[in-house]
């Protein structure tokens, strides 16, 4: 049975606020977000991640702007001895994303600024095995906005854990990106149905103006 779009309309939370609202940017690491990056440079389209990055920018400048709070959310591995899971085939990644490679390092057009948290995943999910929902909760968030990549992978295991444990979740679809189109739109009209509001980076620039 699928769902009236009327109630699904109906249900969708209004745009965030500046109070009680905060900024997640998934995984923006050079591995994904430079050409060079080891998965990247190893994707048919070469820029995919890489054409995110402005919008991505936007929407940090406005959250900084409004006094949102922001965090960096990263996947890294701790060591080479644990594998990154379900890249390539199975193929061994893990010492790409080591902790101070290059790989795994922000992109600089997104850099933290000082006092701006970030936190390491070893899974998917920004909530899996980390502290950042009890972050979230020491600051008093209710509404959490998404950023960053993949669509189908971080974006949106994260953003459904969010919306699992209560948060209203914001997902800007043209400031987050996937490797293949198809699977990207798939992973937006599924977060869309379920999980989260799917706006664009605009809609929250102007928002957090007001």
């Amino acid at each position: 049975m699928s769902l009236d779009p009327k109630l699904r309309e109906g249900a969708s939370p209004p745009l965030p606020g500046k109070e009680g609202c905060a900024l997640a940017i998934i995984d923006m690491q050079n591995c994904y977000c430079d050409p060079k990056g080891y998965f990247s440079s190893r994707a048919t389209d070469k820029e995919v991640c890489a054409r995110v990055v402005p919008a991505c920018a936007e929407v940090l400048a406005a959250a900084r702007a409004a006094s949102v709070p922001v965090i960096h959310v990263v996947k890294v591995s701790f060591s080479e001895r644990i594998p990154t899971v379900g890249f390539h085939n199975g193929r061994r990644t893990d010492a790409m994303m080591l902790p101070g490679a290059w790989d795994a390092a922000i992109t600089d057009a997104l850099r933290p600024a000082p006092g701006e948290p970030v936190v390491e995943k070893l899974a998917f999910s920004a909530f899996q095995g980390t502290a950042f929902e009890t972050m979230l909760r020491r600051m008093n968030i209710r509404q959490l906005a998404v950023v960053g990549v993949t669509t189908s992978i971080c974006v949106e295991s994260t953003v459904r854990d969010a919306a699992q444990r209560g948060f209203d979740v914001y997902v800007a679809r043209d400031a987050s990106a996937e490797w293949e189109a198809q699977r990207h739109e798939r992973s937006i009209e599924q977060m869309g149905y379920a999980f989260a509001r799917i706006v664009t980076a605009r809609e929250l620039v102007d928002a957090w103006k007001k």
